[in-house]
């Protein structure tokens, strides 16, 4: 998904490497989850997604976070 940029109001901006699904799930490198996409802002070319996130945690400052994609057999 992308890099977190900064914690506003209990919520993760992240820079996107590529746009999100909105409700999508949000995991940190240990596979964990740490909320779902509920918005999605800034330009098409490098986007910013919001996290509800379950806990706020100074572990996520600088972290890099991860969406799970369902392969297509």
């Amino acid at each position: 998904l992308g890099v977190l940029w900064k914690i506003v109001k209990n919520q993760l901006v992240i820079k996107c490497e590529r746009t999100p699904k909105i409700g999508v799930k949000v995991y940190d490198s240990s596979l964990r989850e740490v909320g779902e996409v509920v918005n999605i802002f800034g330009p098409t070319s490098q986007p910013f997604a919001e996290v509800r996130i379950v806990n706020l945690s100074k572990r996520y400052l600088g972290e890099t976070f991860y969406i799970l994609e369902k392969s297509s057999r």
